[in-house]
């Protein structure tokens, strides 16, 4: 891609944006929890106990997550559960995943 046919200030709306989402990945739990979120809806419990971080520090991290746009949640009963939203964020995570994300021994296999 030729740089010099950019627009000066679309690509500082674009970098300024990027630079945003790179803040809030840039967090080790997060990080962890988009992970966990890859494969798709899990309970605040179950992030929890993938992750292997209390449920108090995966709800503030969620909280933080779904007010910068990355998750969104629904509640059955007691229950919450979240899932990455499309965007993005979404598109950094699985390739954050295929490089950077273990994977049970038995799918690692496959």
């Amino acid at each position: 891609m030729d740089v010099s046919m950019l627009d000066a200030a679309a690509l500082d709306e674009r970098a300024e944006a990027a630079a945003e989402l790179l803040k809030s990945l840039a967090n080790p739990v997060r990080l962890k929890i988009l992970c966990a979120l890859v494969d798709g809806e899990r309970s605040v419990g179950a992030l929890a106990e993938a992750i292997g971080v209390r449920e108090t520090v995966v709800s503030q991290h969620l909280m933080r997550l779904r007010a910068e746009g990355l998750v969104r949640n629904r509640r059955e009963r007691t229950t919450v559960y979240y899932t990455l939203n499309d965007g993005p964020a979404l598109g950094i995570m699985r390739a954050l995943y295929e490089s950077f994300c273990p994977r049970p021994a038995a799918a690692a296999a496959e």
